[in-house]
Parts: C-alpha cells; sequence; structure tokens
C-alpha cells in the first residue's frame, strides 16, 4: 500500500486518517505475465493501481493486435467509457509481467468522492493528468516520425526493455522490420 499512499501524497495534502481510510478500500491482485486481466466485452468497473510489473491494452483489429496503451508501476489503468456508459469494453487488457495491482471498484471511488473532498481533489488531478497524456501521445504520434517516437520513449523509461517488439512496434504505430530498422540505426 505504500506506494498508492506515495502516490495519493504527491498529487494531494490529506491527513494520515484520511488516507488510510480511504486506501483501506483498495485489495491486492495478482495477474501473471501474458494472462488477461479483462477481455473485449466484459464490462469494466474497476479501477487499478499498478504496484509492479506493466500492462498492455489492446484491440484486434482484422484479427491484428494494435497496442494503444502502456501502463507500468505507479500508474493507473480504467476503462473511463465502460464504467461511466455501463457499456462493455472495447479493449483486452493483458500483463505483458508478473503484475501486481491494487483494485477499487467504481461505486467504492464514487462513494469515496461523496465522502472525503479531498478525494475529489485527487480524482480531478488523476483525470487532468491522464488527459494530458493522452493528448501528448496523440501529439508524438501525429507529429514524430517512427524514430523520434523511438527515441522519445527510449528517454522516458525502460519501456523499451521491457516490452515484446511486436507489442512495442504496435504501439509505436510501425511494423516489426521497420522497429528494427530503426534500432540498427540509432545503435
Amino acid at each position: 500500500m505504500d506506494p498508492l499512499k506515495a502516490y495519493i501524497t504527491s498529487t494531494i495534502e490529506i491527513d494520515d486518517e484520511q488516507l488510510n481510510e480511504i486506501v483501506d478500500h483498495f485489495e491486492p491482485r495478482q495477474v501473471p505475465k501474458n494472462k488477461h486481466l479483462v477481455l473485449k466485452g466484459q464490462l469494466m468497473d474497476t479501477y487499478y493501481f499498478i504496484l509492479s510489473g506493466g500492462l498492455r491494452v489492446y484491440l484486434n483489429n482484422d484479427d491484428k493486435d494494435v497496442t494503444a496503451w502502456l501502463s507500468f508501476e505507479n500508474n493507473w489503468l480504467v476503462d473511463i467509457a465502460c464504467i461511466r456508459n455501463g457499456t462493455p469494453t472495447i479493449y483486452n487488457i493483458e500483463a505483458i509481467e508478473d503484475t501486481q495491482l491494487l483494485t477499487i471498484s467504481s461505486k467504492q471511488m464514487d462513494a469515496l468522492y461523496a465522502h472525503y473532498p479531498k478525494w475529489q481533489e485527487f480524482g480531478r488531478k488523476l483525470w487532468e493528468k491522464a488527459f494530458l497524456q493522452v493528448v501528448d501521445s496523440m501529439i508524438r504520434h501525429q507529429t514524430l516520425s517512427a524514430e523520434e517516437r523511438y527515441l522519445y520513449y527510449l528517454g522516458q523509461s525502460d519501456l523499451l526493455q521491457r516490452v515484446p517488439l511486436k507489442q512495442l512496434s504496435s504501439f509505436l504505430g510501425i511494423t516489426p522490420s521497420s522497429l528494427s530498422r530503426v534500432r540498427r540505426k540509432i545503435k
């Protein structure tokens, strides 16, 4: 729970009593490498905080997996459209490493929002950050070359070493052979 507490307190100022009451609502869950957390068509009503490991969010388009998002330690993952609209998810979510999560249902999250004004502030800041990440990602994919996108992610984290090449190339929006050329050129 300590990484979750650290994440929360890095986002908002909250007293220890409220923080502990909020964190007590989270439940641990483990997902082994290559196992699915969620499959397309399921109802997803849970928020996930990643303690360790990594998750890949992907779609299946014409029998081809398209990696839409990658998420690792100290990040949240949720299909807000599924939760708010009550519709089945269009995504598959798979662990790309053995992954430890903390989970909370959307109903519990909403109850915490109603009870703790500080948690409302946290939720707002969380969604602001998520929105900015999505916008930044869209701009990178629309304006940077494949090599520039690769170099960007190379400088951001160890993501490139943790994701299988086929999934990484899909995430970067290029073919595996193009990714190999980019990697050879950079070395």
